[in-house]
């Protein structure tokens, strides 16, 4: 099988307005949560101190508990740390 790597082509603020109110509050709410976390997770150095590793485990948690919500309204909403861009 023949797998394409497409770029990403961004969507005009009226079609995102479109798709956000398709989707319900609560999973929208915990994707716009999940993205907070992934952003703490890149932001935190876990290596570096006991505090940093603690609050590093602690966001992983919450990105964890939005993932439950997210994958509860389609399987493909649930986003990774490890797959996010350096």
């Amino acid at each position: 099988m023949i797998s394409l790597n497409l770029p990403e082509v961004p969507t005009p603020g009226h079609i995102d307005d479109l798709i956000a109110a398709a989707i319900p509050p609560l999973v929208l709410q915990a994707a716009i949560d999940a993205n907070d976390s992934l952003r703490e997770i890149g932001r935190l150095r876990p290596l570096v101190s006991i505090e940093d590793r603690v609050d590093f485990e602690a966001e992983l948690g919450r990105l964890a508990a939005r993932n439950k919500t997210l994958a509860a309204c389609h399987p493909r909403f649930v986003v990774s740390p490890w797959g996010r861009a350096a």
